[in-house]
């Protein structure tokens, strides 16, 4: 990773532990990226390499939002390591990317694969993505921002069609129509060992708060109610969890649930900033979820994987995901962990 070098105040270089493109990823590839702002902003034009996908309806090219991002130096070179370039930038760019100008790319890593992108193809138009309407705010007091905004509205089924293909060559199942933006599920908390998880929760405690008999973490960005697994009464964190006997009780909690989730659902096509909504988090202090909570994810199988290359490897002192939250639908979860 090379980021603004010889920017005493920004200048990033160094190996990335992840390291999915084996080469340089160099930035800023436009100048005048600022933290925390939109004064960097461009509507950038990409050009597709159609021969790269097999499926899916591939536009020439669109332009996507750009804020900061670096281009892929050299990508072409690393064919042989299971690199293909899938879109590269039109303009004349402000570092130097080597042989070619890629911005977009697709590396084998493993069993699997990961694309990688230096724009945010995923930016919606602001009057569709709430997630991205502070964004792409047209009303952004920035010169030439209002024509940003223009031109990417124009490309946006371009862009669309083309994230669509970036999915359907990951081996993803993408559905071709347009559906509306799902409700937030609920998050799962738990851990490979029932010990750990309680040794959380209770390191936990000094963050919670109360209100009307109900328990709240409020962070910087996000607000999260401590949800009870339907089996168990969590008066307070740190005591034992009291068994529910009375049918009646599951009953009555089941009615609520549905309730809670219609209420939701109503607030959220009302609402267009998601941190305001509060999330539902579940902690899973007495065992995994079930396959009936999280259909799309197997946390019995996840485990067993877990330590069977835990023992594979000799690694058993590693705490690596030991602990998991787990959410179907969420919002930015760099945001939820980080704020």
């Amino acid at each position: 990773c090379e980021f603004e070098v010889g920017n005493k105040t920004m200048e990033v270089v160094g190996n990335r532990e992840l390291a999915f493109f084996p080469g340089t990823c160099r930035g800023c590839a436009f100048s005048g990226f600022v933290y925390h702002s939109e004064e960097g902003t461009r509507a950038v034009q990409l050009r597709i390499l159609n021969a790269a996908f097999s499926k899916g309806v591939v536009p020439g090219v669109f332009r996507s939002y750009y804020n900061g991002g670096g281009v892929f130096v050299d990508a072409p070179k690393f064919k042989n390591h299971g690199v293909e370039v899938l879109a590269s930038f039109t303009q004349d760019l402000d570092v130097d990317a080597g042989e070619g100008s890629a911005s977009v790319v697709y590396c084998k890593v493993g069993d699997g694969a990961a694309v990688l992108t230096s724009t945010h193809p995923e930016y919606d138009r602001p009057e569709v993505d709430r997630f991205a309407a502070s964004n792409l705010d047209p009303t952004v007091g920035l010169p030439g921002y209002d024509k940003i905004v223009k031109a990417l509205k124009e490309d946006d089924q371009q862009r669309i069609d083309f994230l669509k293909a970036c999915l359907l060559k990951l081996g993803l199942k993408v559905s071709q129509e347009e559906t509306a933006i799902p409700s937030l599920s609920r998050l799962h908390l738990s851990s490979v060992e029932t010990d750990d998880m309680s040794r959380l929760v209770e390191a936990l405690k000094d963050i919670i708060t109360e209100r009307d008999g109900e328990q709240y973490i409020e962070d910087e960005n996000d607000t999260f109610h401590l949800e009870k697994p339907s089996r168990w009464s969590l008066a307070s964190v740190g005591d034992t969890p009291t068994r529910m006997t009375d049918g009646s009780s599951d009953h009555r909690e089941e009615e609520e649930e549905e309730e809670e989730e219609e209420e939701t659902e109503k607030d959220q096509a009302k609402i267009i900033e998601y941190d305001k909504i509060v999330k539902r988090l579940l902690i899973h202090d007495t065992g995994h979820p079930e396959s009936k909570d999280t259909p799309y994810f197997n946390h019995h199988a996840y485990v067993a994987n877990l330590k069977y290359y835990e023992n594979q490897s000799q690694s058993s002192g590693r705490t690596f995901g030991k602990e998991l939250l787990y959410g179907e639908v969420v919002t930015s979860t760099n945001t939820l962990l980080e704020k």
